[in-house]
C-alpha cells in the first residue's frame, strides 16, 4: 500500500509539472478553475493507470503471475510491497530476486528419416515422430511437422463383396482380373495382400425367408445353385498368396435375401473391429472394396425381426468365419461405422452396381463419405460388366496415396491448434488448411502448426498427451506437452514443503506461503475451510450478530457462548436471585445450568445427598429407584420413601416359599429356630382370602410344590409396614404306589368287559338281521308273483304241417293272431292260467280243423 502511494504521488506530480506548465500563460482566474480541474483529470488518470495495472498483473504465485504477459514476480522473503507487477514497476520497489517468465522449450526425441521400407524394416513417412514440449502460457509456439510419401508403402485391400445375383457379374471380373489388378498394384507398391469376405443379410424374418424350402433354395428355384442365406461369412484373411485369393473367388456361390435392403453394415463392422482375424497390419494402408447394388440396412431396422439389443461394435467371428451375432445384435449405426473406420484408420472404397447407381450413390453411399478417412469423397459406379473395377481401385488407391488429411487427438479445450501449408500455394504464403494434394515421391508436404492457449492460472493437469496424424494411416506424431506456469522457486529444492515457516500447513515458495486447501493467512494460521458464511453464518447474521467472524472462527462478545455465538448466557434459570445458583452452585451454558457436583436440577437448586435415601441396609432406595434432590424416584412398580414397596413384588412367591413350609408344615431349609426368627409374618388358616381389612389394595396368590412333590398354597398380602402370609392347613400330595396286582386286575376286567360288549352287540346286530330276513320271506308267501315259463322238458305235440294247395294268406293272418293272443295271455295275472290255457287250446284245434 506504501509503494502504491509513493508510485501514485511520482505519477501525479509529473503530470501536474507538465499541466502547470501550460498554464503559466493563462490568466490567473482562468488557472485557478483549470487548475482544479486538471488536478481530478490526473488523479483519475493515475488510479486508471493503477487498475489497468493490477488488472494485467495479478496473481498470489509466482506461476500464476507469470501467465500474464509481460509480469514478473518478487519473491524477496519479507516483501511487504505487490509481487507481482511489470518489470519496471516491481524493480522500481527495490526488489533484488525477480522472476521473469521462460521461454518455450522444444525437445525432439524420435525424429527417424523418411524411408520406404522393405524387408524388415517399417516405412517412414512422418517426421519427427516424437516431441516434448514446454509450453508457456498465454505465448503462440510454433513447430514443424513434414510429411513424405513411401514408395512401397503396405497395402492391405479386403474385398466386402455383395453374394447376391444382382451381383455376380462383379465377381466374374474379379475372377478374370485378379492377375491385372495385381500388375497394376505392383507399379505403385510391391508389398500389397488381397482378403475376400461376403455379407447378404440376417437369418431371420423378414430380412430372410427361414423356410426349410427357402433355407435349401435361397435364390426361389432349384435350377440355380445358391448357397444358403448367413449375414457375414470372413473367407479368406489378407494374403500375397495370389492362388488361395482366386481359389477363394471360384468357391463363392450366389445367394439371396427377402427384402430388398442388405445388411452388408453388419460384415463391414466386422471387418473393421476383427483385425487379428481379417489380418491388417500395423504398418499398412488399410481399404475395404465395399460392393454393393443397394442401400443398407442400419441401427434400428433390427426391431422388425425383435431384435433389440444394439450392435457392441466388436468382433464376433468364429473359427470358421461367421458372423455369430446377427440375428442377437442390430444392425450397426451410421455414426458406429465412422467411429471404427477412423479408429482403425480404414479407407472405404463403395463400389456401386446394378441399375439404380447414381440414385443409390447419392442418396446413400456419397454423403458417407464425406464423414469417413482418407479422401475419398465420393462413390464408383461399376460399368455393366463390371469391367471398370481395376480402374476403381488403381484410381482409388492413386487418390488416397497422393493426398494426406493431417488430424489431431486429445487436444485439450485450453489448447488452440492451428494447422497451415504451403503445398496448395507453390511455396508462397501457407493456407490454413490440414489437406495437401497431388503429392509425388520427391514432394514434401510441409506443415507449418501453431499452438496457443489461453489461460488465466495453471489447469490442473500439467501435462497433456497430443498426436497429430495423417488420416488412413497408422503414422503418429506424439507431443508430450507440459505446461510450463511453474517458476523453478515453486518446485523443489527451493520449495519447503510443510514448512515451519508455514505453521507446517502449507509449502514456502517464491517468498510466500502457499497454504494447504482451508487454510489462508501469510503463515496459514487461519482456518478458511469454507466461506465466511458458511463458517459463521447463522439465520441471524454471522455469529448471530453477537460476535466477530476471524479466520472462520466466531469470537463471541461477553454474556454468548457456543461455535456461533447463538448461545445467550444470561437465559438460564435463578436461584436465590442468581444464575444457576450462583457460582457455588454451576453456571449458565447455551441457557442450561451446568452444577457443580454437589448440585443438580434445572437452576441448580438441588443439593445432591444420598443420606435420606438410604435404608436400614444402607442400600439406596432400596436398589429399586434412584436418588435425586435427597428424595427416591422409584422405579416402575415400586413406591414408597425408600422404594420398599411393590404391586406385587416380583420373586414375592420364591422369597416367601420357606417360610410358608416351615410355618404351615414344619419342613422345608429353616429349622424351628430359623423359622421363629425369619417367618413372624407367617399365619396358617383354613382357606385364602383375596382381601382382608388392615392389608393393602394388592395380593399374590402362590401355588409352588415343595421336597416332596406336595403343591403348597400361600398368598402374600402387601401391608404399609411390610409384607404378610397366609398359608393354607392343608396340601395337596400326589397318591402312593400302585400294586401291580391291581393293575393286573384291572387291566383284566377291561379286557373281559370290552369283550363282553362287542359280543353283545354282534348278537344284537344277528337277530336284527333275521328279523328283517323273515320279514321279507313272509312277504314273498303272502303276495307270491310267479313268472310263467315253459319247461325245457316239455315238447308240444301240435305240429303244423302247410298245404300248397290251400290258399296260406288266411293262415298266415290266423298264426299272427294267435301269436298275438299268446303275447296278451303272458301278461295275465297268475289267477287266471287256467282259463287262458284252455282258450288256447281250442285256438290250436281250430287250426287243426282248417289244415
Amino acid at each position: 500500500m506504501c509503494k502504491f502511494r509513493i508510485q501514485y504521488l511520482i505519477c501525479f506530480k509529473e503530470k501536474l509539472t507538465f499541466v502547470e506548465s501550460l498554464l503559466s500563460r493563462h490568466d490567473s482566474c482562468v488557472q485557478m478553475f483549470e487548475r482544479m480541474l486538471l488536478k481530478w483529470i490526473l488523479t483519475l488518470s493515475c488510479l486508471m493507470t493503477r487498475s489497468t495495472e493490477a488488472r494485467i498483473c495479478s496473481g498470489s504465485r509466482c506461476g500464476d503471475c507469470l501467465i500474464n504477459d509481460g509480469c514478473v514476480w518478487c519473491k524477496d522473503p519479507g516483501f511487504s510491497s505487490t509481487r507481482c507487477g511489470l518489470l519496471s514497476n516491481i524493480q522500481n520497489t527495490g526488489c533484488l530476486n525477480i522472476v521473469q517468465r521462460k521461454p518455450h522449450n522444444v525437445t525432439i526425441i524420435e525424429d527417424k528419416k523418411f524411408s520406404d521400407g522393405g524387408p524388415g524394416m517399417d516405412p517412414i513417412q512422418i517426421r519427427p515422430q516424437k516431441m516434448k514440449i514446454r509450453l508457456v502460457p498465454n505465448e503462440t509456439l510454433k513447430i514443424m511437422v513434414y510429411y513424405k510419401i513411401a514408395r512401397n508403402f503396405p497395402l492391405d485391400i479386403y474385398f466386402l463383396h455383395d453374394p447376391s445375383y444382382s451381383m455376380s457379374k462383379l465377381l466374374t471380373s474379379l475372377r478374370r482380373l485378379t492377375s491385372d489388378i495385381a500388375s497394376d498394384l505392383y507399379n505403385l507398391t510391391t508389398d500389397y495382400r488381397f482378403g475376400f469376405g461376403t455379407s447378404m443379410d440376417k437369418e431371420i424374418e423378414p430380412f430372410t425367408n427361414t423356410s426349410e424350402y427357402r433355407k435349401i433354395y435361397p435364390c426361389g428355384t432349384d435350377r440355380l445353385q445358391c448357397e444358403r442365406p448367413y449375414s457375414f461369412l470372413h473367407r479368406l484373411a489378407l494374403t500375397s498368396n495370389l492362388s488361395a485369393f482366386k481359389d477363394t473367388l471360384n468357391n463363392v456361390g450366389k445367394t439371396g435375401n427377402q427384402d430388398e435392403v442388405e445388411g452388408l453394415f453388419d460384415g463391414l463392422m466386422q471387418v473393421m473391429v476383427c483385425g487379428n482375424k481379417i489380418g491388417w497390419r500395423h504398418k499398412a494402408r488399410r481399404m475395404i472394396i465395399y460392393a454393393t447394388d443397394i442401400h443398407f440396412h442400419q441401427a434400428g431396422d433390427g426391431r422388425v425381426a425383435g431384435i433389440l439389443e444394439p450392435n457392441d461394435g466388436l468382433c464376433h467371428l468364429d473359427d470358421d468365419g461367421k458372423y455369430t451375432k446377427a440375428e442377437i445384435q442390430d444392425y450397426p449405426s451410421v455414426g458406429q461405422i465412422i467411429q471404427k473406420a477412423r479408429e482403425n484408420n480404414i479407407n472405404l472404397i463403395f463400389v456401386i452396381g446394378g441399375s439404380d447407381t447414381a440414385v443409390v450413390s447419392s442418396q446413400c453411399y456419397d454423403p458417407l463419405t464425406k464423414f469417413l478417412p482418407g479422401e475419398i469423397r465420393k462413390s464408383f459406379p461399376l460399368d455393366i460388366n463390371a469391367t471398370n473395377i481395376l480402374e476403381i481401385i488403381r484410381e482409388s488407391y492413386k487418390r488416397l496415396r497422393e493426398s494426406i488429411k493431417l488430424s489431431t487427438s486429445g487436444i485439450p479445450k485450453e489448447i488452440d491448434l492451428g494447422i497451415y501449408t504451403n503445398c496448395r500455394t507453390g511455396g508462397r504464403v501457407p493456407d490454413k488448411t490440414n489437406i495437401c494434394e497431388g503429392l509425388d515421391f520427391d514432394t514434401w508436404a510441409n506443415f507449418t502448426i501453431y499452438i496457443d492457449s489461453n489461460l488465466n492460472a495453471c489447469p490442473k493437469e500439467n501435462s497433456v498427451n497430443m498426436t497429430i496424424f495423417p488420416e488412413g494411416l497408422e503414422d503418429r506424431v506424439q507431443i508430450m506437452l507440459d505446461y510450463n506456469c511453474e517458476c523453478d522457486c515453486q518446485r523443489e529444492p527451493e520449495a519447503e514443503p510443510n514448512s515451519t515457516k508455514c505453521s507446517g500447513r502449507g509449502t514456502y515458495e517464491c517468498g510466500v506461503c502457499h497454504c494447504q486447501e482451508g487454510w489462508s493467512g501469510e503463515e496459514c494460521d487461519c482456518d478458511q475451510r469454507g466461506t465466511e458464511e458458511e463458517a459463521c453464518g447463522t439465520e441471524a447474521g454471522i455469529c448471530s450478530n453477537a460476535g466477530n467472524c476471524t479466520c472462520n472462527k466466531c469470537d463471541c462478545f461477553e454474556g454468548y457462548s457456543g461455535e456461533k455465538c447463538a448461545c445467550n448466557d444470561q437465559t438460564c434459570p435463578r436461584h436465590n436471585g442468581s444464575l444457576c445458583g450462583g457460582p457455588e452452585h454451576g453456571r449458565c451454558s447455551c441457557g442450561q445450568c451446568v452444577c457443580t457436583s454437589e448440585y443438580s436440577g434445572p437452576a441448580c437448586d438441588c443439593r445432591i445427598t444420598e443420606d435420606l435415601c438410604k435404608n436400614q441396609n444402607g442400600t439406596i432406595c432400596s436398589d429399586h429407584g434412584q436418588c435425586i434432590c435427597g428424595k427416591c424416584q422409584c422405579d416402575a412398580g415400586f413406591h414408597g420413601k425408600l422404594c420398599d414397596i411393590c404391586h406385587p413384588c416380583p420373586g414375592s412367591c420364591t422369597r416367601n416359599f420357606d417360610c410358608a413350609e416351615c410355618v404351615g408344615f414344619g419342613q422345608g431349609e429353616y429349622n424351628q429356630t430359623v423359622c421363629n426368627e425369619k417367618c413372624r409374618n407367617v399365619e396358617i388358616v383354613s382357606y385364602l382370602e383375596t382381601e382382608a381389612a388392615g392389608f393393602n389394595e394388592s395380593y399374590m396368590s402362590c401355588v409352588l410344590k415343595d421336597s416332596l412333590g406336595c403343591i403348597i398354597y400361600f398368598s402374600v398380602y402387601e401391608k404399609k409396614d411390610g409384607e404378610a402370609v397366609k398359608v393354607k392347613e392343608t396340601k395337596r400330595c400326589p397318591p402312593g404306589p400302585i400294586n401291580p396286582l391291581t393293575i393286573g386286575l384291572g387291566v383284566s376286567g377291561a379286557v373281559f368287559l370290552v369283550a363282553l360288549v362287542v359280543l353283545i352287540i354282534w348278537k344284537l346286530l344277528t337277530l336284527l338281521y333275521d328279523k328283517v330276513e323273515f320279514s321279507m320271506f313272509k312277504t314273498e308267501i303272502e303276495n307270491p308273483d310267479w313268472e310263467k315259463s315253459d319247461n325245457p322238458l316239455y315238447k308240444s305235440c301240435v305240429t303244423i304241417v302247410q298245404n300248397p294247395v290251400r290258399d296260406t294268406s288266411r293262415y298266415e293272418k290266423l298264426k299272427f293272431d294267435n301269436a298275438a293272443f299268446d303275447d296278451v295271455s303272458l301278461n295275465r295275472k297268475s289267477s287266471e292260467f287256467d282259463e287262458d290255457k284252455e282258450k288256447k287250446t281250442k285256438s290250436v284245434h281250430f287250426v287243426d280243423d282248417l289244415q
